[in-house]
């Protein structure tokens, strides 16, 4: 029999609320969910998703920089 070890973690206490009523719906308990989440990181040698920054554009990347061109001829159906 191999020998456990205890890992400590802070968390937000609603995050763990929220994960440990879907994780019941799963049949998971946390140190379940925790160990294949462990296991996917050696097996893969990655963390098993994307991590990456939101990424917002500007309504000129959007519309190009000549995007308020012409906005005076507009009609106003708000009135």
């Amino acid at each position: 029999m191999s020998t456990k070890v205890r890992l400590n973690v802070n968390i937000d206490p609603k995050l763990k609320e929220e994960t440990a009523i879907m994780l019941d719906n799963l049949g998971l308990d946390f140190t379940t969910a925790i160990t294949v989440y462990f296991r996917q990181i050696v097996d893969k040698r990655k963390i098993p998703f994307e991590i990456s920054e939101t990424r917002y554009y500007s309504i000129e990347e959007v519309a190009g920089e000549n995007w308020r061109d012409g906005l005076d001829k507009v009609e106003d159906e708000w009135l």
